[in-house]
């Protein structure tokens, strides 16, 4: 006897849009239980449970963040797995990497298990948590790579915190290259960043704030490719910033080095101009550079050379409150994230197809997961987005806990109106 599928939608007459399986027409989509059964022509004998009406909107696969905050455990009054999960499900997540300084620290097998199963309880986002590449994030001694493999981590970051020297870099490039497990690192140069807080320049001089010099980044970054190629890791740079540093990377892509990079969505956006009122919402890590580094970054994506993630950092209001210098850095980026991206789109800074693949098949492929594509037989994360409506987001309409959102009060081109998550509908407006 034939099981009957359990749950079955079918999204009606939407513009299916997904470069890396060059699909841009206007179809339809049948899913069954978690899965795509087809794109264009139901299954025979396919009989859909709910029907989604697409028309006039677009269907893009469900988008994959590289690195978000979710600030669970441990910092309860900023946010939660829940919270920021649910807020990324408006943007059209399907999938998060969290990242691992949460408190306690993500350096075991046990913490990261609780996180996916909080996640899972939440029900909005796959969450992939990256477990700390050394033990507490303190850059002396190496982390349970195995445990943290074996507990679900998808890969092991150090964020921007700093190692103790050259020789614990290269042990823990040494071990992650022996459990093939992808190491994140946002390199910086502590001594010359110098506690800098903006881009180091005419604006940061004119301010009088402490700037982090490019060389600052590219001096850290030099050092990590040696070391990961000599390690044969798989080595990805998070939240690249500088076009110096951006020309590194690509060198060290066309000579056959296994790295990969992504930029942060503010980065994108803003510039170290955006800082002049000293504004505390454009106190960030890392700094938003030179407008010429922008473009570069721009550029790249375009090109199909970087991903894009939300270096969501949400904040309670007190820890903005505080001078620039003082105060705490990061913005909350998941609300408002998808309406940001198309927002680029619609200012010719960004082709729709570089977007969608940077948020989508790229991370994807970094990853090595068989997701951020619409495919028949691949999970069925899918969002659904109104490419041309206005929307402008208001502080009561914030679901994350993060009241440090830029584009408060901001029209915006582009907004998500449902996602799928593995064949569930997780939000719908």
């Amino acid at each position: 006897m034939k099981v009957q599928p359990q749950n079955t939608i079918c999204i009606q007459g939407g513009h299916v849009f997904d470069p890396s399986q060059k699909l841009d027409q206007v179809m339809d989509v049948f899913i069954e239980n978690d899965t795509i059964v087809a794109i264009g022509n139901a299954p025979v004998g396919f009989k859909a449970e709910s029907t989604i009406d697409a028309s006039g909107k677009m269907v893009f696969p469900g988008f994959i963040d590289l690195n978000a905050f979710l600030a669970e455990p441990g910092f309860s009054q900023k946010g939660s797995i829940a919270s920021e999960t649910q807020a990324a499900s408006q943007s059209g997540f399907t999938t998060l990497v969290s990242t691992p300084n949460s408190k306690p620290v993500v350096d075991s097998a046990a913490l990261a298990t609780l996180i996916q199963e909080k996640a899972k309880q939440a029900g909005f986002c796959r969450v992939l948590p990256a477990g700390a590449l050394s033990a507490g994030l303190e850059g002396e001694q190496l982390s349970n790579m195995h445990g943290l493999k074996e507990g679900g981590c998808i890969a092991l970051s150090q964020l921007e915190k700093p190692f103790k020297d050259s020789r614990v870099i290269k042990q823990c490039y040494h071990y992650a290259a022996g459990f093939d497990i992808l190491a994140m690192v946002t390199p910086i140069d502590e001594a010359l960043a110098q506690e800098g807080v903006m881009h180091e320049g005419v604006v940061s001089t004119k301010l009088g704030l402490a700037g982090v010099s490019e060389s600052a980044e590219t001096c850290a970054l030099t050092q990590h490719l040696i070391l990961a190629k000599e390690a044969g890791v798989r080595l990805h740079i998070s939240r690249v910033c500088s076009k110096a540093a951006l020309d590194l990377i690509l060198a060290a892509q066309e000579n056959g080095q296994a790295v990969t990079a992504d930029v942060a969505l503010g980065n994108l956006v803003f510039t170290d101009i955006n800082c002049l009122d000293y504004n505390s919402l454009m106190h960030v890590s890392p700094v938003y550079r030179s407008e010429d580094d922008r473009q570069a970054l721009l550029a790249a994506v375009n090109a199909g050379k970087l991903s894009i993630c939300s270096n969501h950092r949400p904040h309670e209001l007190a820890s903005k409150m505080a001078p620039f210098a003082a105060s705490e850095s990061g913005i909350s980026v998941l609300d408002s994230f998808a309406s940001v991206l198309l927002n680029l789109v619609a200012k010719d800074e960004l082709t729709l197809a570089a977007a969608i693949s940077a948020v989508t098949s790229s991370p994807a492929s970094m990853l090595n997961k068989s997701i951020g594509q619409l495919k028949t037989e691949r999970k069925a994360d899918i969002c659904i987005v109104d490419k041309d409506a206005e929307v402008t987001l208001q502080e009561s309409q914030l679901v994350s806990k993060g009241s440090n959102n830029p584009w408060l009060n901001q029209t915006l081109n582009g907004k998500v109106v449902c996602t799928i998550n593995a064949g569930h509908v997780v939000f719908q407006r």
